[in-house]
């Protein structure tokens, strides 16, 4: 009888279905290996050569598979547990992209020296009693006998505001000469008084407060500048058609020509106290959204000297659409509507810890310090609460290490706060250098003496250069470690490499595990049975 050679073998029906099934399985996986584009996989099934190299080949592709399984399971790992990579941006940030610091000086004298002798020689009425209470207990000295009768807590808001202004060196008396861009500017229009954690200080290219805080209401951090604002956030950036001469300003390139200039004066003659044991001025470059911790993180600057201060960004930007359905747990970052702050209007991890400080004070003391934001039924720390509100204040800053979080912009933060770094986030490095100033006064131009002599401009005077030194600026990138593109990608390499596997092969082990099988048993059950006789 003639066969039909490669022809499908054809069984008569009246077999049992379970032997059938397997000889239809055992059929579709032969011509699998023998006919599949996976790499050595027709050597296994090929009776042409010796067993021994048949089982080599098999012991081959399990080696090859194994592999390729192991490196596939360790990427799932690395995806699954670490989803976001941090990347250097491919693009660099132009500067008018971003808006130049905001600069924060204080005097470190606390108390001009003849407001103090003023407060302590006058007559004993109420109101100079006052006065000399708060004096006492801003420098940290003994207490008046005279004053033990007033009761800290009774003294309103109003009231100690009003004296730490009026005891602290003012804007006008800080700032002789104030050059932006260049051009010479009033100073009183440029820096504006503004309330920190080291009393009254004068701010630059701070933007308003009602763009600031939730609530411009609140008291504490309040300051006014006389220039328009935008609502310009590091996520949103600033909005279309925003001017030119508009809050927070933008620097118009790099060079300290182009930057601010600023001659200060200490005044050494009027200094009555002081938290540092250096005299001068203390200088912090900060994000105009946020108000800057001066006691911890302000560099000094020394009078008789000229300082110059080359800024350069720390940008962070995020990829809001593969981020945003990834759990806080893995990208470690906030988008801006992710999370909401009682007082501040802007998200950041700066702002939240601010904030998380300010409850934790409020919680722990009853009150808080001067100042923080709060509302006006919030009492202020007075001398008697200052040990409870600094040991609060210093438990903040330590890690707790049976719960140890570590920010990405290096510093410590608990998690009760909630504070994790924002995922498009601004701050600003500095490098400081400085040098001696010229105490001859013919090489001393007459627009920066404030018409005092050459000698009391090299004792008292000191001169700031705020600028950038670069036109472009790289930024890190927040993203996906694998998209679904680059799984897909990845997986196949590895299967690519180890066994040839393609696209093409899953079509193959799908259409011989299914479409062979399906098509070999309709044909075979159009044949007529045969004798029990005829059977292979």
């Amino acid at each position: 009888m003639a066969t039909n050679v490669g022809a499908a073998p054809k069984w008569p029906r009246s077999w049992e279905t379970h032997d059938y099934n397997c000889i239809c399985l055992k059929q579709a996986s032969h011509d699998f290996t023998q006919q599949a584009s996976l790499h050595g996989l027709r050597y296994i099934s090929d009776t042409s050569i010796s067993r021994l190299e048949r089982w080599f080949w098999m012991i081959a592709c399990l080696v090859a598979g194994s592999f390729a399984v192991h490196f596939i399971v360790n990427m799932c790992y690395d995806w699954v547990t670490s989803p976001v990579i941090l990347t250097l941006s491919p693009q660099t940030t132009d500067l008018k992209d971003i808006p130049f610091p905001a600069v924060t000086i204080c005097n470190i004298n606390k108390v001009r020296k003849s407001v103090a002798l003023d407060i302590l020689n006058r007559s004993t009425i109420w109101s100079a009693s006052i006065e000399r209470k708060l004096l006492n207990d801003y420098c940290h000295r003994p207490q008046d006998p005279r004053d033990v009768s007033i009761n800290e807590n009774e003294i309103p808001w109003a009231t100690v505001q009003e004296f730490l202004f009026k005891v602290s060196q003012n804007c006008s008396k800080m700032m002789v000469a104030c050059f932006w861009r260049g051009e010479k500017f009033n100073c009183n229009k440029l820096f504006a008084p503004s309330l920190t954690d080291d009393g009254f200080c004068c701010a630059f290219n701070v933007v308003k407060k009602e763009y600031l805080f939730n609530n411009a209401g609140w008291t504490g951090l309040n300051h006014t500048v006389p220039f328009d604002s935008v609502d310009w956030t590091m996520e949103k950036g600033y909005p279309e058609g925003t001017p030119p001469y508009t809050l927070p300003w933008r620097p118009w390139g790099p060079g300290s020509h182009k930057g601010l200039k600023v001659v200060l004066d200490a005044e050494l003659d009027e200094f009555f106290c002081s938290t540092e044991v250096s005299v001068g001025f203390k200088l912090a470059v900060h994000n105009p959204k946020e108000t800057p911790k001066m006691k911890a993180y302000a560099s000094t600057v020394q009078p008789g000297h000229e300082t110059r201060v080359v800024v350069e960004p720390a940008i962070w930007t995020s990829s809001r659409e593969q981020l945003q359905n990834v759990p806080l747990d893995k990208r470690n970052c906030l988008f801006h509507n992710e999370k909401s702050l009682a007082f501040y209007r802007t998200y950041s991890f700066r702002n939240c810890m601010l904030e998380c400080e300010t409850n934790n004070t409020l919680q722990s003391c009853g009150c808080v310090f001067f100042y923080m934001s709060r509302d006006e039924s919030v009492k202020v720390c007075g001398r008697n609460e200052s040990k409870c509100a600094l040991k609060a204040l210093n438990s903040m800053a330590s890690v707790d290490d049976g719960d140890p979080y570590t920010s990405l912009e290096g510093e410590n933060f608990t998690k009760g706060c909630g504070c994790i770094p924002g995922c498009f986030s601004l701050t600003y490095r500095k490098r400081l250098s400085t040098t001696i100033l010229n105490d001859k006064a013919s090489f001393i131009p007459k627009n920066i003496m404030g018409g005092k002599n050459s000698t009391y401009f090299s004792k008292n005077m000191a001169i700031v250069n705020v600028y950038f030194a670069e036109a472009h600026f790289t930024s890190i990138h927040r993203a996906l470690l694998y998209t679904v593109t680059d799984f897909l990608a990845n997986t196949g390499g590895l299967l690519g490499l180890f066994m040839g596997f393609s696209f093409l092969t899953a079509v193959e082990a799908f259409y011989f595990l299914t479409l062979r099988i399906w098509c070999f048993v309709v044909r075979n059950r159009q044949i007529p049975d045969v004798e029990p006789s005829m059977r292979p």
